[in-house]
């Protein structure tokens, strides 16, 4: 079955790129992508590196609070190695956790918990900063007349909802409520082979808690270095935009970058042909050619496959140097 899915994803994700393919003029792609300098292309880069070191310093201040110091470059090197794993693996947001859990354990000898505890943190963070910005792109997009709440309530909902969600468990671990922790003691009454899980989980959910509740200012302060982040995702997609050519304001920046954060939703690796598909139709929503919306989402995913194939160099890297493995 596992095969099966996998198949169904892939021949998903080639569909949807042929598609988009088909309605495209060639053309217009390689004139649009052939405007770009050597430069740009390196300061897109710089700027990408920039943004992966501040996600990676995110998590790195909650480990020092935690009380582990490792270097930031190992942290930043942890980070690009679980953004490649979860880069190339389908599904939207994760895979490449577990990868970080194992560095920190067997390399710097922190607990499992621990370890779980504060990318746990790191992710809620991220997921809060990702959803709230989503439900933010569609408010403006609507604001600016580019899309309309009433016709697409489904959409509107599940987004709010979604932007919900971090925040409500984030409040529920100030007031240890504990969700997860409940949701596996329930699953192992079921199934009691999964009871060491389940502790493991309290655990670390207990830890997150009280850092929660002992470090109110240190969480204030990463919410704001997550918006610090997205602002300059926002500056790095206009900036793309800007050197294919086109000459957009921020709510048409947000049509694009609103519909490929939407795109990356999909149980798609990478969100291949769905990230494409998404840049297409939010060219056209806006009266650009569809070469422009292909463009962009090459170079996006350019960008993205060469930070995760480096991330997946580093990663075996790390991992030939374990304890035990030659």
């Amino acid at each position: 079955m596992k095969k099966y899915w996998k198949m169904v994803f892939w021949l998903l994700a080639l569909a949807l790129v042929g598609y988009t393919l088909s309605i495209t003029p060639m053309a217009d792609v390689r004139a649009t992508l052939g405007s770009l300098r050597l430069r740009q292309i390196a300061v897109l880069a710089l700027i990408n590196a920039a943004i992966i070191a501040l996600f990676a310093i995110r998590w790195w201040i909650l480990l020092r609070t935690q009380g582990y110091r490792i270097p930031l470059w190992i942290a930043i090197r942890y980070r690009l190695a679980a953004f490649g794993v979860s880069y190339f693996t389908p599904g939207p947001q994760f895979g490449g956790e577990p990868l970080q859990v194992y560095f920190l354990h067997k390399n710097h000898a922190i607990s499992t918990t621990d370890a779980v505890a504060s990318l746990s943190l790191d992710k809620i963070l991220e997921l809060l900063a990702n959803f709230t910005f989503l439900a933010f792109g569609i408010v403006m997009i609507a604001a600016g007349g580019f899309f309309d709440l009433r016709e697409n309530r489904l959409l509107a909902i599940m987004v709010f909802m979604l932007a919900a969600l971090p925040w409500l468990y984030l409040i529920g671990l100030y007031a240890k409520t504990k969700p997860l922790s409940k949701f596996a003691r329930g699953v192992a009454r079921i199934f009691p082979k999964s009871i060491r899980i389940a502790a493991g989980v309290k655990h670390s959910e207990t830890q997150m808690s009280a850092f929660c509740r002992q470090n109110p200012a240190q969480i204030m302060g990463l919410m704001l270095l997550s918006g610090g982040i997205w602002i300059a995702l926002v500056y790095e997609y206009g900036l793309m935009l800007h050197f294919l050519g086109a000459q957009l304001n921020l709510w048409q920046t947000l049509v694009f970058i609103t519909a490929a954060r939407l795109a990356f939703l999909a149980p798609l690796p990478g969100g291949l042909g769905s990230l494409e598909v998404s840049q297409v139709l939010a060219a056209q929503s806006l009266g650009l050619s569809t070469g422009l919306g292909v463009s962009i989402g090459l170079l996006i995913r350019l960008r993205d496959i060469s930070f995760g194939l480096l991330g997946l160099l580093w990663g075996g890297i790390f991992a030939q140097r374990l304890p035990g493995n030659k």
